[in-house]
């Protein structure tokens, strides 16, 4: 008999290959029957041609690091351990999720304005390869736990640039913001770093200037400006850098009419600057790129059921089982600069007549709007509703605890292969048991 976390396609029946094209006649309804909903499906398949096709365009002049807070799941990190250079984390948290996952300590860059002491030493204890310092004050915390453990950590400097970079929807550089050091502090940063040299193993500079930018221009743009910074860090306080870090930032569509990113052209423009830069300064640095969303996010999909409809002043609304407590970011409450909506499919009949209607979830809140006047398939009470594209900063990104409802339970698929890779935890299994 089979274990009860892992089925194949055969134990549940043959899925429409046109539900979701991202993986091909996965049986949705039998995995509704079989795990209830709502549930989050991620395909592990896609998760690694996502890594090939961005190894594919930089080839070996760039180490991938993907950035854990985009889905820490474990079956994720597991699956990613040897396809991925490395991981960015955020949190030791984090680190400890990616170490049960098998990933080495040496192998993360720990990023993060809010590193507490704490968490610096236990850094250095645990031996993550890079810290990532966000502030002077940050950098002399680090410098005073460093001498006390008689350790010298190896570290980055984040900077964030006086120019901001176009087409960047959320920013986190090229303004005011709680994100690295000041572009015009490189040097104080520099001078501490090297009157305390026994207390640090200086990389390099990183750069994060943003994230979800569809246009390979900005994206060339921002490895141009990184650039830029070493070199002048290189000329103007003899920095010497090692390893340079240009962020990442790599957009997905989740809108039907959405463009995608051309990541041939990016790759192109990119390796193209990273040539003209390693000419004019006769070095050849170590470059990195940490992408979370970009590897993630076309993998999954969040499947919820209708549980009911109303038509309220004329206007229709569809009830669903989950809604911004599993996946805040479809209702448009994470970071959103305008909300719009996410892609969702009946999956119970996609090619139904059309009907529009407001997709909302179960909380007793008017923002858990999962979709504002949507045109799909005509849902019905007891339809499955499936949101695609939500591989990234769904589960781990919203406030499951809300209300009080179920958490989404979480599956892998790979070759036909489904397994319980989180299971639904309800509000009392949160509860201290001693």
């Amino acid at each position: 008999m089979k274990s009860l976390d892992q089925w194949s396609a055969a134990d549940l029946e043959d899925g429409n290959p046109s539900l979701w094209p991202v993986a091909p006649g996965i049986p949705f309804a039998g995995l509704a029957e079989r795990f209830g909903t709502p549930f989050f499906l991620y395909d592990l398949a896609t998760i690694g041609r996502q890594v090939q096709a961005v190894k594919h365009a930089f080839g070996d002049r760039f180490q991938l690091l993907y950035a854990v807070k985009a889905n820490s799941n474990l079956e994720i990190l597991r699956f990613l351990h040897g396809l991925v250079d490395g991981l960015d984390v955020s949190s030791m948290g984090e680190v400890e999720q990616a170490i049960l996952a098998g990933h080495a300590p040496e192998s993360m860059s720990f990023a993060g304005p809010g590193k507490r002491r704490e968490d610096l030493k236990a850094a250095i204890e645990w031996k993550v390869g890079v810290i990532s310092i966000e502030s002077l004050r940050e950098l002399v915390d680090l410098h005073e736990i460093a001498h006390e453990l008689s350790a010298r950590p190896r570290i980055t400097l984040r900077v964030n640039p006086s120019r901001p970079i176009a087409h960047f929807p959320l920013k986190m550089g090229g303004k005011a913001t709680q994100f690295g050091l000041e572009e015009e502090e490189i040097g104080s940063a520099v001078e501490f770093v090297t009157s305390h040299s026994s207390s640090f193993d200086f990389a390099g500079i990183h750069v994060y200037s943003g994230t979800q930018c569809l246009h390979s221009d900005a994206l060339i743009d921002n490895v141009k400006q990184v650039l830029e910074i070493v070199r002048t860090a290189q000329t103007e306080h003899a920095c010497q850098c090692s390893r340079i870090n240009v962020g990442g930032g790599f957009g997905v569509s989740y809108h039907e009419e959405g463009v995608q990113l051309d990541l041939r052209a990016l790759s192109l423009g990119v390796m193209d600057a990273v040539n003209e830069f390693e000419k004019e300064t006769h070095s050849r640095p170590t470059y990195v790129i940490e992408l979370g969303r970009y590897l993630t996010a076309e993998s999954g999909i969040y499947v919820t059921r209708a549980v009911s409809e109303k038509v309220s002043r004329d206007q229709r609304f569809v009830v669903l089982d989950g809604g911004m407590n599993h996946h805040l970011a479809a209702s448009g409450n994470l970071g959103a600069g305008r909300r719009r909506n996410y892609m969702a499919v009946n999956l119970s009949k996609p090619g139904g007549e059309k009907q529009t209607c407001h997709l909302v979830g179960p909380l007793c809140t008017p923002i858990d709007l999962m979709g504002y006047d949507v045109e799909l398939s005509a849902v019905e009470p007891g339809d499955l509703v499936g949101f695609p594209c939500s591989g990234s900063y769904g589960f781990s990104a919203s406030p499951f605890l809300f209300l009080g409802h179920p958490t989404a339970l979480e599956l892998t698929h790979l070759h036909g292969t489904f397994k319980v890779a989180r299971s639904r935890m309800r509000l009392v299994d949160f509860n201290d048991r001693g």
